[in-house]
Protein backbone atom coordinates (compact mmCIF):
# COMPACT_ATOMS: atom_id res chain seq x y z
CA UNK A 1 0.00 0.00 0.00
CA UNK A 2 1.57 3.28 -1.08
CA UNK A 3 2.29 5.92 1.87
CA UNK A 4 -0.43 8.65 2.44
CA UNK A 5 0.69 12.11 1.34
CA UNK A 6 1.61 14.81 4.43
CA UNK A 7 -1.18 16.05 6.34
CA UNK A 8 -3.32 13.27 5.74
CA UNK A 9 -3.59 11.83 8.59
CA UNK A 10 -4.75 13.98 11.66
CA UNK A 11 -6.54 13.81 15.29
CA UNK A 12 -9.55 13.79 14.29
CA UNK A 13 -10.60 14.41 17.67
CA UNK A 14 -9.44 18.24 17.08
CA UNK A 15 -11.45 19.20 14.48
CA UNK A 16 -9.33 17.29 11.29
CA UNK A 17 -10.42 13.84 9.94
CA UNK A 18 -8.63 11.19 9.57
CA UNK A 19 -8.39 10.03 5.83
CA UNK A 20 -7.68 5.74 5.83
CA UNK A 21 -4.25 5.67 3.36
CA UNK A 22 -5.06 4.49 0.06
CA UNK A 23 -8.94 4.79 0.38
CA UNK A 24 -9.19 9.08 -0.18
CA UNK A 25 -9.48 9.22 -4.43
CA UNK A 26 -8.57 12.73 -6.15
CA UNK A 27 -10.16 13.21 -9.10
CA UNK A 28 -8.04 12.48 -11.99
CA UNK A 29 -5.63 12.55 -9.46
CA UNK A 30 -5.21 16.00 -10.19
CA UNK A 31 -5.65 18.71 -7.49
CA UNK A 32 -5.85 21.52 -9.98
CA UNK A 33 -8.99 19.55 -11.76
CA UNK A 34 -10.64 19.30 -8.01
CA UNK A 35 -10.17 23.28 -8.08
CA UNK A 36 -11.54 23.96 -11.52
CA UNK A 37 -14.72 21.53 -10.63
CA UNK A 38 -15.15 23.42 -7.36
CA UNK A 39 -14.79 27.21 -8.76
CA UNK A 40 -17.85 26.41 -10.40
CA UNK A 41 -19.55 26.36 -7.42
CA UNK A 42 -18.11 29.44 -5.66
CA UNK A 43 -20.30 32.23 -4.74
CA UNK A 44 -19.63 35.91 -5.76
CA UNK A 45 -20.22 37.19 -2.16
CA UNK A 46 -18.68 36.39 0.83
CA UNK A 47 -20.20 34.74 3.73
CA UNK A 48 -22.04 37.53 6.15
CA UNK A 49 -20.01 36.36 9.41
CA UNK A 50 -21.27 39.01 11.65
CA UNK A 51 -24.08 36.50 11.87
CA UNK A 52 -22.26 33.72 12.88
CA UNK A 53 -23.12 33.91 16.72
CA UNK A 54 -26.51 34.50 15.47
CA UNK A 55 -29.51 32.06 17.95
CA UNK A 56 -29.90 28.66 16.02
CA UNK A 57 -33.32 27.49 16.11
CA UNK A 58 -32.09 23.88 15.72
CA UNK A 59 -33.56 20.27 15.92
CA UNK A 60 -31.78 17.43 16.57
CA UNK A 61 -33.43 14.53 14.21
CA UNK A 62 -30.90 11.98 14.09
CA UNK A 63 -28.02 10.67 16.51
CA UNK A 64 -26.01 7.58 16.10
CA UNK A 65 -22.92 5.60 16.52
CA UNK A 66 -20.75 4.48 14.12
CA UNK A 67 -17.32 2.24 15.17
CA UNK A 68 -16.44 1.87 11.22
CA UNK A 69 -15.08 3.71 8.71
CA UNK A 70 -18.03 6.14 7.08
CA UNK A 71 -17.67 6.54 3.22
CA UNK A 72 -18.10 9.93 1.97
CA UNK A 73 -18.27 11.35 -1.68
CA UNK A 74 -18.29 14.93 -3.06
CA UNK A 75 -18.53 15.37 -7.23
CA UNK A 76 -18.03 18.69 -7.11
CA UNK A 77 -14.21 18.29 -5.29
CA UNK A 78 -13.67 15.27 -6.94
CA UNK A 79 -13.46 13.07 -3.85
CA UNK A 80 -14.35 9.87 -2.66
CA UNK A 81 -13.15 7.60 0.36
CA UNK A 82 -13.74 6.49 4.03
CA UNK A 83 -13.15 8.41 7.40
CA UNK A 84 -11.71 6.30 9.77
CA UNK A 85 -11.85 6.92 13.55
CA UNK A 86 -8.45 6.48 15.32
CA UNK A 87 -8.18 2.86 16.84
CA UNK A 88 -10.33 3.47 20.37
CA UNK A 89 -12.51 6.05 18.61
CA UNK A 90 -15.51 6.23 17.39
CA UNK A 91 -18.04 8.33 15.38
CA UNK A 92 -21.39 10.25 16.31
CA UNK A 93 -23.03 11.63 13.50
CA UNK A 94 -25.92 13.84 14.29
CA UNK A 95 -28.21 15.20 11.76
CA UNK A 96 -30.19 18.82 12.75
CA UNK A 97 -32.70 20.32 11.37
CA UNK A 98 -32.74 24.32 10.62
CA UNK A 99 -35.91 25.92 11.23
CA UNK A 100 -34.34 29.32 10.06
CA UNK A 101 -31.42 30.23 7.92
CA UNK A 102 -27.82 30.56 9.70
CA UNK A 103 -24.50 31.23 8.67
CA UNK A 104 -22.13 30.21 11.68
CA UNK A 105 -18.62 28.55 12.03
CA UNK A 106 -18.78 24.34 11.87
CA UNK A 107 -16.43 24.79 15.04
CA UNK A 108 -19.12 26.03 16.78
CA UNK A 109 -21.62 23.10 17.04
CA UNK A 110 -19.81 21.54 19.55
CA UNK A 111 -20.89 17.72 20.96
CA UNK A 112 -19.89 17.55 24.77
CA UNK A 113 -19.02 14.76 26.45
CA UNK A 114 -20.41 13.72 30.48
CA UNK A 115 -16.80 14.96 31.33
CA UNK A 116 -17.30 18.14 30.02
CA UNK A 117 -14.58 17.35 26.81
CA UNK A 118 -15.50 19.29 23.79
CA UNK A 119 -15.81 17.90 19.90
CA UNK A 120 -15.55 19.62 17.24
CA UNK A 121 -17.05 17.87 13.37
CA UNK A 122 -14.64 16.43 11.83
CA UNK A 123 -17.05 15.87 8.63
CA UNK A 124 -20.25 17.78 7.72
CA UNK A 125 -22.85 17.30 4.85
CA UNK A 126 -26.43 18.03 3.70
CA UNK A 127 -27.44 14.44 5.18
CA UNK A 128 -25.86 11.18 6.92
CA UNK A 129 -25.04 9.94 3.45
CA UNK A 130 -23.81 13.23 2.19
CA UNK A 131 -21.06 13.98 4.10
CA UNK A 132 -17.28 15.17 3.22
CA UNK A 133 -13.91 15.52 5.82
CA UNK A 134 -13.40 19.25 6.04
CA UNK A 135 -10.27 19.32 5.33
CA UNK A 136 -11.20 18.43 1.53
CA UNK A 137 -13.00 21.84 1.07
CA UNK A 138 -10.08 24.36 -0.55
CA UNK A 139 -9.42 27.19 0.97
CA UNK A 140 -11.39 30.28 -0.09
CA UNK A 141 -14.15 28.13 -1.97
CA UNK A 142 -17.60 27.72 -1.59
CA UNK A 143 -19.47 24.18 -2.32
CA UNK A 144 -23.02 24.03 -2.08
CA UNK A 145 -24.88 20.72 -1.77
CA UNK A 146 -28.77 21.27 -3.17
CA UNK A 147 -31.40 18.98 -1.37
CA UNK A 148 -34.84 17.80 -3.03
CA UNK A 149 -36.22 20.77 -1.12
CA UNK A 150 -33.97 23.38 -3.67
CA UNK A 151 -32.42 24.52 -0.11
CA UNK A 152 -28.92 25.10 -0.52
CA UNK A 153 -26.47 23.91 1.97
CA UNK A 154 -22.88 25.97 1.53
CA UNK A 155 -19.57 25.02 3.26
CA UNK A 156 -16.87 27.37 3.00
CA UNK A 157 -13.21 27.36 4.35
CA UNK A 158 -12.26 30.90 5.68
CA UNK A 159 -9.09 29.98 6.73
CA UNK A 160 -6.79 26.84 7.94
CA UNK A 161 -8.92 26.42 10.92
CA UNK A 162 -12.14 28.04 10.00
CA UNK A 163 -14.89 26.25 7.61
CA UNK A 164 -18.41 28.10 7.90
CA UNK A 165 -21.73 26.90 6.70
CA UNK A 166 -24.90 28.77 5.30
CA UNK A 167 -27.99 27.31 5.32
CA UNK A 168 -31.36 28.22 4.81
CA UNK A 169 -34.87 27.23 6.57
CA UNK A 170 -35.39 23.82 6.52
CA UNK A 171 -32.43 22.24 5.66
CA UNK A 172 -30.69 19.12 7.11
CA UNK A 173 -27.35 19.24 8.45
CA UNK A 174 -25.50 16.39 9.28
CA UNK A 175 -22.24 16.55 11.61
CA UNK A 176 -19.74 14.06 12.37
CA UNK A 177 -17.79 14.07 15.52
CA UNK A 178 -15.21 11.60 16.54
CA UNK A 179 -14.55 11.04 20.27
CA UNK A 180 -13.52 7.86 22.54
CA UNK A 181 -15.34 4.60 22.55
CA UNK A 182 -16.28 4.94 26.46
CA UNK A 183 -17.27 8.84 26.09
CA UNK A 184 -20.76 9.49 27.30
CA UNK A 185 -22.68 11.92 25.34
CA UNK A 186 -24.12 15.12 27.53
CA UNK A 187 -24.97 18.04 25.27
CA UNK A 188 -24.74 19.35 22.31
CA UNK A 189 -24.08 23.57 22.09
CA UNK A 190 -24.73 25.53 19.19
CA UNK A 191 -24.43 28.88 18.17
CA UNK A 192 -25.25 31.50 20.32
CA UNK A 193 -24.08 29.33 23.25
CA UNK A 194 -27.67 27.53 23.24
CA UNK A 195 -27.62 23.80 24.38
CA UNK A 196 -29.36 20.89 22.99
CA UNK A 197 -29.99 17.54 24.71
CA UNK A 198 -28.64 14.12 23.10
CA UNK A 199 -31.85 12.46 22.88
CA UNK A 200 -33.42 13.33 19.34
Amino acid sequence: MSRPAPGLERRARHGLARLEPGERRWSDGSRSGIVKTAVALVLATALPLHLAAQPADVKLTTLRSAAGPLPFSNPALGVKGTIRPLPGDRFEVAVFTLDEPIVAEVRQFVLVSTAGVSYEPVAVGAGPDLIFPLECVPLGLQVGQILPSDAILAVKRVSATSVTIDAGAGVTVAFVYELPEGAALRTFRLPGGRELGVVP
